[in-house]
């Protein structure tokens, strides 16, 4: 019997490279289309595939909180996001196809990443057949960027021999490695669960990530004067039957270790 093909609209992300890689780990057949690889989602169409192929929905105007509140970047956030529910959205529609929109703790914050993943939401229910995913903090190795996340921007300052924060580090994150977003992502699928909020569920302060990397490195830890920004948004719908498998220091050493293979650092 063929197995069902998983298409993966955004699959060379963070997120999308996990998803891709564990659907393959367990011989689903998975293609992947990404700006990355030189596929733009607001303007291409991917090619017909079988009638019972199943979306994952993850391509979007992303980063971490420094670009995501950088107000020089609000504008193109917001073109690029509401560009891709236009056309992602209107082919999902057409085709009746199964799908996941992963979303996020954010939606409906005052900024355009919040607004436009509030939009998606909204948009996926209305045209039926899809699930919603929100996720919190979700990290892995990535080379440094203007877009790159907090824990890979602390690994790589760790390595001058101090971590600088720029705020008190006092605000508080929910952090998910992700690999165990991936595992999440196919359960709730295969589960059917509507809506899932996935996290670890445990409030870390930023300078609490800045001391475990800084032990690991042998960096110290500077903080800054001013106070970080919080949403303390709590998961209420939880996916039924799951958990996270790989706890902070161990998920903190992984991203380490490929920062490290890859020459990142």
């Amino acid at each position: 019997m063929t197995k069902q093909l998983n298409v993966v609209l955004g699959g060379a992300g963070l997120i999308g490279s996990a998803l891709h890689r564990t659907l393959e780990s367990r011989g689903e057949p998975t293609i992947t289309y990404d700006l990355k690889t030189g596929v733009n989602l607001r303007q291409h169409e991917p090619d017909e595939v079988p009638g019972d192929a199943y979306y994952w929905f993850l391509a979007w105007d992303v980063g971490g909180a420094k670009y995501l509140m950088d107000k020089s970047q609000q504008l193109s956030i917001l073109r690029h996001n509401l560009g891709l529910c236009e056309k992602i959205f209107g082919w999902l529609e057409r085709r009746k196809a199964g799908f996941t929109f992963v979303s996020s703790q954010m939606a409906g914050f005052p900024n355009a990443y919040g607004i436009t993943k509030s939009v998606g939401e909204l948009w996926a229910e209305s045209i039926g057949n899809g699930l919603i995913t929100r996720l919190w903090n979700c990290y892995d190795a990535e080379a440094p960027s203007v877009r790159s996340h907090v824990v890979p921007d602390l690994v790589r300052q760790a390595k001058t021999g101090t971590i600088k924060l720029l705020t008190l580090g006092e605000e508080r994150r929910q952090f998910l490695h992700v690999d165990d977003v991936a595992e999440a992502l196919i359960q709730q699928r295969d589960l059917g669960q509507p809506l899932a909020d996935v996290t670890s569920g445990t409030w870390v302060p930023i300078r609490e990530i800045a001391e475990l990397i800084g032990k690991r490195l042998n960096a110290n830890v500077a903080v800054g004067s001013s106070p970080g920004y919080e949403s303390l948004v709590e998961p209420t719908h939880l996916l039924e039957g799951w958990s996270p498998r790989i706890d902070l220091a161990t998920g903190i050493a992984m991203v380490i270790e490929r920062m490290t293979e890859n020459h990142w650092l």
